[in-house]
C-alpha cells in the first residue's frame, strides 16, 4: 500500500471514529433525542457557511482555480443526471414502483456531499478540497431542489417558486460573498490599511476555527442520525436487496465510470477536478432524502434504510475509490 493510500485510510478511520462517537452518544441516550436535528441546523446555518467564507477569502484563487471549479460544477451536473438515468433502469429491472421508485432515484443521485464530503476532502486535500467541494455541492443543490423535489413532491402542490427558493441558502450566500470578496480584490485593500487589516485579522482568527468545527460536527451528526434511524429488523433489511444494489451502483459503478470517462474523454483536466468529482459521487446517500420523504409524505422508511445502508457500506467503498483514483492518476 502506498504512503498516500495509508494517509487516506487513516483519515477515513478517524472520521469513522467520530461518526461512531455520535452513534453511541445517541444510542445510549447520552445526548437527548433529536440532537442530530439540532446539530444539523448548527452546521447548515452557522458553521458550514462560515467555513465556506473563511476558506474562500483565505485561499489564493487563480484563474485555474475558477476554471477547475466550473469543470467540477459541470461534471457534477452531468454525472448526477447519469446516476438518475441508471436508477430509472434499475427501478424497472427490480420492479420498484410508486413512491419507493422516486426515493430510489433520489438516493441514487444525491450524495452526502457536505456532511460526509467536507470532512473527508478537507482531511485529504486541506483547504483546496473544501474550495472544490463547494462547487460540486452547488451543482448537487441545483439538481436536488429542482428534479429532486419533482420526484418526491407527489403528495403536495408546492409551486416551483417555493421549491427553487431553497437554492438560496446559507451555503450559496456564503459562496457568493466569497466570490464578491475575491472579484473585488478586497484582500489587497484590507492589507493596505493597517487599522482595517488588524480588525480583519481578529475577525478571521475568530471565525476561521469556528468554521473548521464543521468537519467534526458533521461526522457527529452522521452518527447521531444513524442512531435515530429505527430499523425494525436487521435481517428484514437484508432482504431489501435493492438497497445493496443501489449502494454498489452509486458508490462504485458510477464513480468508476466517471473516472474512466474523465480520464479518456478529458485528459486535459486538472487531476484535482477528477478526484473531487469521483469522490463526491462516491459519497453515501444524502440524509436530506429521508427528511424530504418525511416532509412530502413519501416512503420515509425506505429512504432511511437507504441512507443507513449506504453510509455503513461507504466505510468500505470509499477506500476502494481512493485506490481506483490512484490507478487512473
Amino acid at each position: 500500500m502506498q504512503g498516500t493510500d495509508i494517509i487516506v485510510l487513516r483519515q477515513i478511520v478517524m472520521l469513522t471514529l467520530l461518526g461512531l462517537t455520535g452513534f453511541f452518544a445517541g444510542k445510549t441516550k447520552y445526548l437527548p433525542e433529536n440532537s442530530g436535528v439540532i446539530l444539523s441546523r448548527i452546521v447548515v446555518k452557522l458553521t458550514a457557511p462560515i467555513l465556506i467564507v473563511t476558506t474562500m477569502i483565505g485561499y489564493n484563487f487563480t484563474k485555474q482555480t475558477i476554471l477547475n471549479g466550473l469543470w467540477i460544477f459541470l461534471f457534477g451536473i452531468i454525472f448526477i443526471l447519469i446516476s438518475g438515468a441508471i436508477s430509472v433502469a434499475a427501478c424497472k429491472a427490480l420492479k420498484i414502483q410508486g413512491a419507493a421508485s422516486n426515493i430510489y432515484k433520489m438516493l441514487s443521485m444525491f450524495g452526502n456531499v457536505m456532511f460526509m464530503a467536507y470532512p473527508l476532502l478537507s482531511s485529504i486535500y486541506k483547504e483546496e478540497g473544501i474550495i472544490y467541494a463547494i462547487f460540486f455541492n452547488i451543482a448537487n443543490d441545483a439538481v436536488l431542489w429542482t428534479l429532486g423535489i419533482y420526484l418526491v413532491n407527489k403528495h403536495k402542490n408546492n409551486t416551483w417558486r417555493e421549491n427553487i427558493k431553497h437554492l438560496i441558502n446559507g451555503n450559496t450566500v456564503a459562496f457568493t460573498a466569497g466570490i464578491i470578496f475575491i472579484a473585488t480584490n478586497l484582500s489587497q485593500h484590507i492589507s493596505s490599511n493597517a487599522a482595517v487589516n488588524s480588525i480583519y485579522t481578529v475577525l478571521f482568527d475568530t471565525f476561521s476555527p469556528l468554521g473548521k468545527t464543521t468537519i467534526y460536527l458533521s461526522m457527529l451528526f452522521i452518527g447521531l442520525i444513524l442512531s435515530e434511524i429505527k430499523i425494525q429488523s436487521f435481517s428484514d433489511m437484508l432482504k431489501r436487496y435493492p438497497l445493496f444494489i443501489l449502494s454498489f451502483v452509486k458508490m462504485l459503478i458510477v464513480p468508476v465510470l466517471a473516472c474512466v470517462i474523465m480520464s479518456f474523454a478529458a485528459p486535459f483536466l486538472n487531476p484535482m477536478v477528477k478526484a473531487i468529482v469521483v469522490l463526491q459521487l462516491a459519497m453515501p446517500s444524502a440524509t436530506i432524502v429521508s427528511a424530504l420523504a418525511s416532509q412530502y409524505g413519501s416512503d420515509y422508511k425506505f429512504a432511511t434504510e437507504g441512507v443507513f445502508v449506504t453510509t455503513v457500506l461507504s466505510v468500505l467503498t470509499l477506500p476502494v475509490m481512493v485506490y481506483v483514483l490512484g490507478i487512473f492518476g
